[in-house]
């Protein structure tokens, strides 16, 4: 009978301890979902907050909030100082840099999501072609959640397209490493859409030029691994290709000569032929041997174009030189930067298409 009572003393005080515990109502707080920081000059930022407003019985609509500051946390307790709930930032999913702010320098600010432990590893970020604030202030937006909108655009087109994995775990993993800059996810407003436009490449973490569209097929398969993705070749004779890529991997080798890196990069794709054109009007055969040397030569051609553009800006986005640093215990990081500009990169890609349908 005793040790009932005390059994029942024990639960009466624990449920009673529990309600004393804070709970967050999910009406009564101000998740932050999307942020976007923009230079506003003088040693200030202009940032922007976006979250959603849950009415009952009505449809969630989208509140952003801009003010200025010196620091990321001082534009956060402003907003804070104006709203009618607290501001959290558990549920965030991406954040944003006005191109006038990256090509100052946004180390700063991401890292101070890297000290938030309530955000995630995962949350993506981008750079804009033009002010970050306006493009999560568009109003088109305004009952559509503009933060979902942009997370979820570029996760499909990492997953089915030319966009490398990336996110702030991987920009702090290259912004870290020594011998690599690191890249972002470059959008756009473009009248009423938001659209993907290319990749930002950055030294260190300056925003130094765009990698466009035309570029990213190439670039994704020296940096990552194609799971599938389409993509289109036109010919030296006027025929276009279209192949569904279904894997693809880049294999680095790194030769050292007197102390002087000197790289090869073979990447094979597996792929699928999904079109074939010809400029003729009568059916053809497909010579998939000439198409695959072709296309073969095609990507080689642009793989070393767009290294020759990051060697004359000074940036190492493919990590040649956390390569070397790899194979060589005399590493020295500013002896690597006098010989990346001459450095020899050797580019050997091997497409091979499985299946070329019926037509074959």
């Amino acid at each position: 009978m005793g040790k009932r009572i005390l059994l029942g003393l024990l639960v009466t005080i624990f449920l009673s301890g529990c309600t004393m515990i804070p709970t967050n109502i999910v009406n009564q707080i101000n998740m932050i979902q999307g942020v976007g920081y923009d230079w506003a000059g003088k040693n200030t930022i202009k940032g922007t907050l976006a979250y959603p407003i849950y009415k009952k019985n009505q449809p969630s609509t989208t509140e952003v909030k801009t003010t200025l500051g010196e620091t990321s946390k001082e534009i956060r307790v402003n907003i804070n100082n104006e709203s009618r709930y607290p501001i959290q930032s558990g549920q965030l999913r991406v954040a944003l840099y006005g191109k006038s702010l990256a090509k100052k320098g946004i180390n700063d600010i991401v890292d101070t999501l890297n000290r938030d432990p309530s955000i995630g590893s995962t949350v993506h970020m981008a750079i804009v072609d033009g002010d970050a604030s306006e493009l999560l202030k568009m109003k088109k937006f305004k009952t559509e959640n503009v933060s979902l909108y942009v997370q979820e655009m570029l996760d499909q087109y990492m997953e089915s397209a030319r966009l490398p994995e990336l996110n702030l775990h991987t920009f702090l993993f290259q912004y870290s490493q020594k011998g690599q800059d690191p890249y972002l996810p470059l959008i756009k407003q473009v009248e009423d859409n938001i659209k993907i436009i290319g990749i930002a490449i950055l030294k260190d973490d300056r925003y130094v030029f765009p990698l466009l569209m035309d570029d990213l097929f190439i670039f994704k398969g020296l940096v990552d691994k194609y799971k599938h993705g389409l993509h289109q070749f036109k010919l030296k004779n006027g025929e276009m290709v279209v192949l569904d890529i279904l894997h693809s991997k880049a294999k680095y080798q790194v030769k050292i000569i007197n102390g002087r890196p000197e790289f090869t990069i073979n990447l094979k794709m597996k792929t699928r032929l999904q079109e074939f054109r010809s400029p003729k009007k009568q059916r053809v055969a497909i010579n998939k041997k000439k198409i695959q040397q072709e296309i073969d030569k095609q990507l080689e051609g642009n793989a070393l174009k767009i290294i020759g553009k990051f060697k004359k800006h000074g940036v190492d986005p493919l990590g040649l030189g956390a390569k070397y640093k790899e194979h060589y215990r005399g590493f020295n990081d500013k002896q690597w930067k006098r010989f990346y500009p001459t450095a020899k990169v050797h580019v050997n890609v091997k497409v091979d298409i499985k299946q070329t349908g019926t037509v074959d």
